[in-house]
């Protein structure tokens, strides 16, 4: 039988595309899971294990939980700018439990890994731009659940931070909205300037919510947090409208 020549191409570029271990959702997506995760080649150059390297520009997203095997171990390194991960409801996991009476006292084990880091590109030293992390929950990594800190225009949205050993999120220039942060090793969010909308911190080691001004925080909640709540730095920030820091 002999197939329209369009029939063919599209048969070459789904052969292509399996053997590259690429997986797309419908909508051109790209679906990570555990197993994707230690197979390699999410992107070029993305090595066979963790981390995930996302080495160009679109949007991915979680189709299962990715589980570290340790607490050195980051889940996804994001080396492009333009890219939204989407966690679609799953989790990020290591194996670090913050404990204490009421606010953290001590992470363990130790470690440096985190579960969604960016870097800024080494190529022209300058900041990725435009990422998206957002809807789903980071929880036990050695050091940072998201540390977007060589990111600008970047946004955290509808994300669960807890357990992480040092910040539970940490984003550079950009906003955070709709998060909370639990138990964390030292800080709950920190932004470095950008909005701060609708967040929650509590339990955290010292400080609930660190907001560097220019930027506008509004509707947060942080309480129960060691040393202080909310601490905004510079005195160019809108007014902490509706926020509340017991």
């Amino acid at each position: 039988m002999q197939y329209p020549r369009r029939f063919g191409i599209a048969l070459v570029a789904s052969a292509t595309l399996l053997a590259s271990g690429a997986a797309l959702a419908v909508d051109g997506v790209v679906l990570i899971d555990q197993n994707k995760a230690l197979a390699g080649g999410v992107t070029p150059g993305d090595a066979a294990g963790f981390p995930v390297t996302i080495t160009q520009p679109g949007s991915y997203r979680l189709s299962g939980n990715l589980t570290v095997p340790d607490a050195n171990t980051t889940a996804i390194t994001i080396a492009a700018s333009n890219v939204t991960i989407d966690l679609n409801g799953f989790s990020i996991l290591g194996p670090v439990v913050c404990t204490g009476t009421s606010s953290v006292t001590s992470c363990a084990p130790a470690g440096n890994g985190d579960g969604i880091e960016s870097t800024i590109d080494t190529t022209t030293s300058s900041l990725r731009a435009n990422i998206t992390v957002m809807n789903g929950t980071i929880k036990g990594t050695g050091a940072y659940g998201v540390k977007l800190d060589g990111c600008q225009g970047c946004t955290v949205e509808k994300v669960t931070a807890s357990h992480n050993g040092i910040i539970g999120i940490l984003i550079g220039r950009g906003r955070v909205s709709e998060s909370r942060a639990f138990s964390n090793g030292l800080r709950g969010i920190q932004n470095a300037s950008g909005p701060m909308l609708y967040n929650h911190a509590a339990f955290n080691k010292e400080i609930g919510i660190i907001a560097n001004c220019p930027g506008s925080v509004i509707g947060n909640v942080a309480e129960f947090n060691g040393t202080q709540g909310l601490f905004i730095n510079g005195g160019s920030c809108v007014a902490a409208t509706n926020s509340t820091a017991p």
